[in-house]
């Protein structure tokens, strides 16, 4: 997972006042804001297994504060319930440490209401059960910049078809407007995280292809803070890359 980010080094502090240390480094975004380098993944997690393992990860002393997720998952009231459990342990160890949590608008909900009421539902549920909200950041990015049938997983008809009837009524479908519908998403998403009362830490986006960046890049307000990708040594988009470090 690659993040639009400036480098750090081992002096600075984040917003909090965490050292950064060579152990379990942080950076400063774009935006000026701190973030963790690594941290969970828990999007694929059996459900009853997410709780212990994000009450191990964030209690362990080594330093895990960020967890990855998305909306899809179905699973951020569980993150929640487990971040509940462990901020009294980890306020011991790390009285300033927020947790940070990165979570994503699925492409059913694209367009510039479904956002929105996206990105509210997980904001409800992510702060559902935690005490001090304040202990928490939250990332928002969009899973995906469109619906597509080629790919054998998706469904956009069926999908849309079995949506609850509230986020239908919030806006158009947006496999209907493959080439627009994410584009009032990102609008959304800039004018949530102008909004100083949202928990909203940062905004980015994952599996955009470089012409969808280039073509955010061209209308957007808040360049992408994130980008969530895949990058080994077998799949290595150089022009991506640098496309990423250029607009850092």
């Amino acid at each position: 997972k690659i993040s639009l980010i400036e480098a750090s080094d081992e002096e600075n502090r984040s917003e909090s006042g965490i050292d950064v240390n060579e152990d379990f480094p942080h950076v400063t975004l774009s935006n000026g804001r701190d973030m963790p380098l690594a941290g969970f993944g828990v999007g694929n997690l059996y459900h009853d297994a997410i709780v212990p393992v994000i009450q191990t990860a964030l209690t362990s002393g080594e330093g895990y504060y960020l967890i990855d997720t998305a909306k899809a998952s179905q699973n951020e009231g569980l993150i929640s319930d487990a971040i509940a459990q462990s901020l009294d342990g980890l306020s011991e160890q790390h009285p300033n440490a927020p947790v940070h949590i990165v979570t994503k608008v699925w492409y059913t909900h694209l367009g510039y209401e479904r956002t929105r009421l996206s990105v509210q539902e997980s904001i409800d549920d992510l702060l559902s059960k935690v005490k001090a909200p304040e202990a928490i950041r939250i990332h928002f990015l969009l899973h995906w910049p469109r619906c597509d049938d080629s790919i054998e997983w998706m469904n956009c008809e069926e999908e849309e078809q079995h949506l609850p009837q509230n986020i239908k009524d919030a806006g158009p479908a947006p496999h209907l407007d493959k080439d627009n519908a994410w584009k009032e998403s990102w609008k959304a998403l800039e004018d949530m995280y102008d909004d100083k009362s949202l928990p909203i830490h940062s905004i980015g986006v994952s599996n955009f292809e470089v012409d969808d960046l280039k073509e955010l890049l061209d209308f957007c307000r808040h360049k992408p803070q994130l980008y969530q990708g895949n990058v080994w040594i077998l799949l290595n988009d150089f022009e991506l890359m640098s496309l990423l470090n250029s607009n850092h």
